[in-house]
């Protein structure tokens, strides 16, 4: 019976549960952390110790942690009455300032709540990139792409990596959305290049995992590198320009704050994931470990020109799709002028593929992927505006700001990494960025803190502070989806390019801040 016991995902979630039983019944509630506070961040702290520990299945996990909330009314719900956020366990119950009962159906409304994240565009955005990306597998335009890529760069497959950074690093200025960049262009040319490499999710890992990372990481790059890189990033500056007016913070000044840290990292980028992967280990016993950079030479560039003389010329479904691609990045591009929502523009990509019938509604209804991160990531929006609704969020910028200023730490710096690392605790760099950049900013100004280096460091680092989970952002998750990676393997590199990050930042990166006079 034991051995049953410890064989199940129970025993190996005991951990788990035992960390979010300690944050529930252990914290006791304050003005500042609520009840329904505590436990959503129970909850959540319970999935990511669980998410990095066990291989219990994510959506399994995020399925749980709704159930439960749900169960428990640890939501916040709104006061039909007064429109105020109110705890959903106290609907029905006496308001002790007006002896008026809050008026909200706790259970009912809860559960509502616990839905919420299932309709944010940004999820629909990643599942409609997902089925883009189908397309390009399907009409085997994305073959045909990795085949002219791999016959150009192909001699070293560190070559291929630098291809898919600069992809990534042209695109960002013009796509202001890194989910749409990554997932619904970038993407599906990476995985179609690790499949023509040979490589797999259950078949020599090794390169394909590689490519996905440096996809993954090169997308979180570009995004950190431009104004337009992402989607929240312009909120940084609105809060900056406010707080201190005389900064005039602007796309110009982003670039030119960021191109030579950023372009640092992208010369490294490549060749630190490499080794973390382990593709420079060459040892005889290690087969495949050691045939990973053996890819050099004329062989593969000679075979990935006769694969295209042998796949002819365009087929009608690929102009379809180059068309409908083309249609969507310009749409993307002037979404600024259109108010065409990105999200929209991928699913209108979609319907017109499929009534054209470059791919049929099957592939969308087969693409396994796409419907298992639109629930566990919608789920995860979900936990984590509740955690910002309810309070939790703001709670933890301001205990770090306190603790920085009692611990008389130089403020810049220790801000700057605080916003760095609590990244790790959200599945969403936009809803990261809306709940911290502001108090962190009013924590600097408070403290004295160098406006334009603490604004730079934000700024930057709320891109690049989502390199540590699978969750962060769309495209990480999408990055992820197809199993090349293992989970804990993304943690270990994650933790990996955090410190290359934070290092790069606060030494070449102030180095040349300094050098333009803004230190």
């Amino acid at each position: 019976m034991f051995d049953k016991f410890r064989q199940s995902n129970l025993y190996d979630l005991l951990p788990s549960i035992l960390l979010g039983s300690f944050i529930w019944f252990g914290t006791t509630p304050s003005d500042e952390l609520t009840i329904t506070s505590i436990r959503l961040l129970a909850v959540f702290m319970s999935c990511i110790f669980a998410l990095i520990t066990t291989s219990v299945d994510i959506s399994v996990l995020v399925l749980t942690a709704l159930t439960l909330l749900s169960l428990t009314k640890s939501f916040q719900c709104v006061d039909h009455t007064t429109g105020i956020s109110t705890e959903c366990r106290l609907c029905g119950t006496e308001d002790p300032l007006t002896g008026i009962p809050y008026d909200c159906s706790g259970g009912k409304e809860a559960f509502h709540h616990s839905l919420e994240g299932f309709s944010s565009s940004v999820v629909w955005l990643i599942f409609a990139a997902f089925h883009l990306g189908k397309a390009v597998e399907v009409t085997k335009l994305g073959k045909r792409i990795s085949l002219i890529m791999i016959r150009s760069f192909g001699k070293r497959v560190i070559g291929l990596a630098y291809a898919i950074l600069l992809s990534e690093l042209l695109l960002a200025p013009f796509v202001p959305s890194n989910t749409a960049r990554g997932g619904g262009i970038v993407l599906p040319v990476v995985q179609s290049i690790a499949t023509t490499l040979g490589s797999t999710p259950s078949h020599q890992p090794k390169v394909g995992g590689f490519l996905m990372l440096v996809g993954a990481h090169a997308n979180l790059l570009s995004a950190s590198m431009f104004l337009t890189g992402m989607a929240p990033n312009p909120i940084v500056i609105a809060k900056a320009n406010t707080l201190y007016p005389e900064l005039q913070f602007n796309f110009m000044t982003w670039i030119q704050g960021s191109c030579v840290p950023a372009l640092v990292c992208a010369a490294a980028l490549p060749l630190l994931l490499a080794w973390s992967c382990g593709l420079w280990k060459s040892k005889p016993e290690d087969e495949e470990g050691s045939s990973q950079l053996k890819i050099d030479g004329d062989n593969i560039v000679e075979h990935a020109a006769k694969e295209l003389k042998e796949m002819g010329t365009l087929s009608l479904k690929e102009l379809q799709l180059c068309f409908v691609l083309l249609v969507c990045l310009v749409l993307w591009v002037t979404s600024g002028y259109t108010k065409i929502d990105s999200t929209l523009v991928a699913l209108i990509g979609i319907v017109a593929l499929l009534h054209m019938g470059t791919v049929a509604w099957s592939n969308v209804a087969n693409n396994k992927n796409a419907w298992e991160t639109l629930f566990w990531l919608g789920g995860f929006v979900t936990i984590a505006s509740q955690l910002s609704e309810a309070g939790a969020s703001q709670f933890l910028g301001h205990k770090i700001s306190a603790a920085i200023t009692h611990l008389n730490l130089p403020a810049v710096p220790a801000l700057a990494i605080a916003y760095f690392l609590t990244t790790f605790i959200f599945s969403s760099l936009s809803a990261h960025t809306v709940a911290f950049v502001a108090t962190f900013l009013d924590a600097g100004f408070a403290l004295g803190a160098n406006p334009m280096t603490l604004t730079c460091l934000l700024a930057y680092f709320g891109a690049l502070g989502g390199c540590m989970t699978n969750f962060s952002t769309g495209s990480l998750a999408m990055y992820y989806a197809p199993g090349y990676v293992t989970r804990s393997k993304w943690f270990i590199v994650g933790a990996q390019m955090a410190l290359f990050y934070l290092i790069i930042y606060f030494t070449i990166g102030m180095g040349w801040w300094k050098l333009l006079g803004w230190c």
